[in-house]
């Protein structure tokens, strides 16, 4: 039986994914940095569900990683047959005041690596005539974003990638998803510099995103927006000039980015 690989699935919207594919009986490959939180996740997805469940352990944006998971999957004769590029992060920062290495890492690991593993998998996929990729984008893959400038580009460069390889690999039974999830209530916001998504009210699940997630393969959708309020959001957004749609965004990030000292501030005064 063909496996599915998944990505970032020691936390969030990757091990939600790991539950959704699990819990309808897929064999699965689990890719993350940390080790015992993946064993945690395998052992309870093999427990509950009676599949395969296999990990490789190693960060993604380090060079020659992307080649490491599917050398690995080729030696352990795994059969990859659906592809979740979930990994990812971001930086809550404005350009000028983030650090350059942890930007160039964003782009390893929401871009370098997407592409390696789409590469990889792709081929063999195309040579077998069957196989699905889901790469993660985001609402940023549609609108700029002031002071998530490079992330937002980053999520931007996963959704016209996806669509124009969809495009490439019709004739060929490979089909290519794309999964653009809002706010979501997950631990990439911790590492992003925001630990009150909490509190949105209008963040979404991990969980609820992973099932977005599945319909996309389901019923083989080109992407797919997660939540209703951030279709119509995104709906307006991308109609309006880009430079209009680039100060809307401003006003929002940075507004978000006030009341999140504001929140720190507060806190640190009553310590």
């Amino acid at each position: 039986m063909k496996r599915v690989l998944i990505t970032g699935a020691s936390s969030g919207i990757g091990k939600e994914f790991a539950y959704s594919f699990g819990s309808r009986g897929f064999d699965l490959v689990l890719v993350a940095r940390r080790q015992d939180e993946l064993n945690k996740i395998k052992n309870r997805l093999e427990e509950d569900y009676n599949i395969l469940v296999d990990i490789i352990v190693c960060d993604l944006s380090e060079k020659e990683s992307s080649k490491y998971v599917y050398e690995s999957c080729k030696s352990k004769g795994i059969d990859v047959g659906v592809l979740v590029n979930n990994a990812g992060f971001g930086d809550y920062q404005a350009f000028l005041d983030s650090d350059l290495d942890k930007l160039l890492n964003m782009i390893d690991l929401n871009n370098k690596s997407l592409v390696s593993l789409t590469y990889y998998f792709a081929k063999d996929m195309k040579q077998e005539g069957y196989g699905h990729i889901i790469n993660v984008g985001s609402v940023a893959s549609f609108i700029p974003g002031p002071y998530m400038a490079v992330y937002y580009a980053s999520k931007a460069f996963v959704l016209s990638f996806s669509m124009s390889l969809r495009e490439e690999l019709r004739s060929s039974n490979v089909r290519v998803s794309t999964l653009c999830p809002g706010p979501t209530k997950s631990p990439f916001w911790d590492r992003a510099g925001d630990d009150k998504m909490e509190s949105n009210l209008l963040a979404r699940t991990s969980k609820q995103a992973a099932e977005t997630g599945y319909q996309l393969y389901e019923y083989n959708k080109a992407y797919s927006i997660d939540g209703s309020y951030f279709k119509l959001f995104i709906g307006i957004l991308k109609h309006l000039p880009l430079e209009l749609s680039a100060k809307i965004m401003g006003i929002v990030q940075k507004s978000s980015k006030k009341h999140i000292k504001v929140q720190e501030e507060k806190v640190i005064s009553n310590q």
